[in-house]
């Protein structure tokens, strides 16, 4: 006689007396033996099963051993599920604290592990991505999962008179219907005393002053030498929704005050690009401190070059962050004189070319020949070497400079070439390059035709003094005005000069500027053989035709500044016009009364830029110098989310600062 007692309950871990009693049910059914009695009793979610076991004579061992070997799997399988009791409402209670080791804010621990337990049963998942253990050091942990919490195995003892807080995120949820253990925190010290120090604050973009999720603020050793894209903060926070964060638990003490936006969450500022921030002093943390707020803003990440993209005829050199310009020298570069402060290299005999993605006209004037232009690519889109060679190549995108191989040039030939690359705030990198080609041929179905992205769009209503933008997607290297057709209708076009084409990026980028008197529709038409690419290849026929916006159908903004909103600057602002999507569509300079007449209907913004230095522009901050980003000022707007809203034949006129 054998006896025992099998348990369910919603999540059980399978048992002998488990695995026994569905044995012996599966043996009485084959074998039609009087072998179990079993009786069933019902407690809450659990089945109490009790038995008695009668091995009868007839029974042999070899039937017995090779039955249960059999069933063994399924008997387990049915045992062991972990699921939901079937009926009743959906579980949306959240897992609850029950009991931790170390106790909440515990003294003088001297463990090496932290051990949660829950309410009800639970699982983890990322939980080495997820948890966040202030401050931070050097020692590392295992994850162990128990049926109602989890442990933290750690591989060496705490830091003497530390206090430690280990944030859990939303790393811990049921196994039911997946409710998150919020606000799961351990905090204890191996010291006599709990550190209590707090610092808040919130951080917006340096850009559109809109409040930063996710964003890392941490706190670093005022003696720390290392940047911050080289070592983790000691304690940080993440902001929320609304940009604010607060570090607690903090052991009194000098700090430098670092954010950044942490990509890849490994708590290091390693990637470029990331939006940085920063506090201008170092914080001496002997009391609460609220309100330490910054402005993160685009760090400067120095270009190198991440990839090449070489065909037999071009040469793509992909950069790791974006420029505004670039200028090439040839040759091998040599020492400068001791007497020079230049910090540029030089070299001997080389010339450079110069390519930029504004819109400012280019360096050579476009020569005529008839109605022809031929673009002097020679002289502003190529750069020679010494040995009379030229390359021509342009901005392609501002992480990508594309170079096009001369004819007269074999592809395994080598160059010598140095880049020097300057973005949009002035900083300035050397790249040094050899330069060759592949030497497969090219098919001339893989070749990229010439193309050209045309602005405005026809779907939008054109002022009488519009200006056409041509960016094309490689340099141009002849135009025929004869085949460009701008006008009311095909047999009265305007007629076009050199002086109204406005090339940049060495001619991949052109401004068409034609004032006009006419009222209802435009004509736009460019004929086959329009331009002429680098490579020999014609731009398709294009043609559309606009609609011209009536009179009364714009509207303006205009407002004044206050001498007590730029203070010490005195005349040294900008104010600048923005669309919905922040990009700007007109500036002004200086001047206490500003007016943007002729807008189309839609949402602007306005803000005023402080321009500290005075050189006429904006210019973010960098970290590495302590330098923060000159200081924005946006107008409140006239709509909730900060736009001004433009109507047709409307004028705002107290837009002020």
């Amino acid at each position: 006689m054998v006896s025992g007692k099998c348990t369910k309950s919603r999540a059980d871990y399978a048992d002998i007396g488990c695995v026994t009693l569905n044995f012996l049910k599966f043996l009485y059914n084959v074998t039609n033996q009087p072998a179990i009695l079993c009786q069933s009793v019902q407690i809450n979610d659990e089945r109490t099963f009790t038995f008695v076991v009668l091995i009868t004579p007839d029974m042999t061992l070899r039937h017995f051993v090779l039955s249960f070997l059999l069933v063994l799997p399924i008997l387990l399988q049915n045992c062991a599920q972990v699921a939901q009791p079937p009926g009743g409402k959906k579980d949306t209670i959240a897992p609850k604290l029950v009991s931790s080791l170390p106790l909440a804010r515990q003294l003088n621990y001297s463990g090496r592990s932290v051990e949660l337990e829950f309410n009800e049963f639970v699982s983890s998942e990322n939980l080495q991505q997820k948890i966040t253990i202030t401050p931070q050091d050097s020692n590392t942990f295992v994850v162990k999962s128990l049926p109602l919490g989890i442990r933290l195995n750690f591989s060496k003892a705490f830091l003497p008179n530390t206090t430690y807080t280990i944030d859990f995120a939303d790393g811990i949820k049921d196994i039911t219907e997946r409710n998150i253990a919020r606000n799961t925190k351990v905090v204890f010290s191996t010291g006599p005393a709990i550190d209590s120090l707090y610092l808040t604050g919130n951080v917006v973009d340096d850009e559109s002053r809109k409040p930063l999720l996710g964003f890392v603020v941490g706190l670093f050793a005022s003696t720390d030498t290392l940047p911050i894209n080289r070592k983790r903060p000691q304690y940080f926070a993440r902001t929320d929704s609304s940009g604010n964060y607060r570090i607690e638990n903090v052991k009194a003490g000098p700090y430098k005050v670092y954010g950044f936006d942490d990509k890849d969450l490994n708590l290091v500022n390693n990637v470029p690009g990331e939006r940085v921030a920063f506090r201008d002093s170092v914080l001496k943390l002997t009391r609460n401190y609220t309100d330490v707020n910054m402005v993160a803003f685009r760090g400067y990440g120095k270009p190198r070059v991440s990839r090449r993209e070489r065909t037999d005829e071009t040469l793509g050199l992909e950069l790791s962050s974006g420029i505004a310009s670039y200028k090439m020298i040839f040759g091998k570069p040599v020492s400068t004189s001791a007497a020079s402060t230049s910090a540029v290299s030089t070299t001997a005999a080389s010339t450079s070319a110069v390519s930029t993605t504004g819109t400012s006209t280019s360096v050579v004037q476009a020569t005529v020949v008839s109605t022809t232009v031929a673009t002097p690519l020679a002289t502003t889109a190529t750069a020679k070497a010494a040995s009379s060679d030229t390359l021509i190549s342009f901005l392609e995108n501002p992480k990508m400079i594309r170079l096009y191989r001369p004819a007269n040039r074999a592809a395994d030939d080598t160059l010598h070439l140095t880049i020097v690359a300057e973005d949009s705030v002035g900083n300035v990198t050397e790249l040094r390059e050899r330069i060759y080609f592949s030497p497969l041929k090219t098919k001339a179905k893989n070749r990229t035709p010439l193309s050209v992205n045309i602005t405005p769009p026809t779907s939008e209503p054109i002022d009488k003094n519009q200006e056409f933008t041509l960016v094309f997607n490689k340099p141009v290297f002849r135009t025929s005005l004869d085949l460009m057709v701008i006008g009311p209708d095909s047999t009265k076009p305007f007629k076009l000069t050199p002086a109204d084409l406005k090339w940049s990026n060495n001619f991949s980028y052109l401004v068409i500027k034609q004032p006009m008197t006419i009222r209802d529709t435009l004509l736009f038409r460019l004929k086959k053989g329009a331009f002429i690419s680098v490579q020999g290849d014609t731009l398709p026929r294009y043609s559309a035709k606009y609609i011209v916006a009536e009179e009364d159908s714009y509207g303006l903004i205009a407002g004044r500044v206050n001498p007590a909103a730029v203070g010490s600057a005195g005349n040294k602002y900008v104010v600048e016009l923005l669309d919905d999507k922040y990009k700007v569509v007109r500036t002004a300079y200086g001047t206490p009364t500003y007016s943007f007449g002729r807008l189309r209907p839609g949402s602007y913004r306005v803000r005023l830029i402080i321009d500290a230095n005075g050189n006429r522009k904006r210019d973010i901050g960098n970290v590495q110098k302590g330098i923060q980003p000159e200081r924005i000022i946006y107008n409140p707007g006239t709509e909730e989310n900060g736009t001004i809203r433009v109507k047709q034949n409307f004028e705002l006129t107290d837009i002020d600062f």
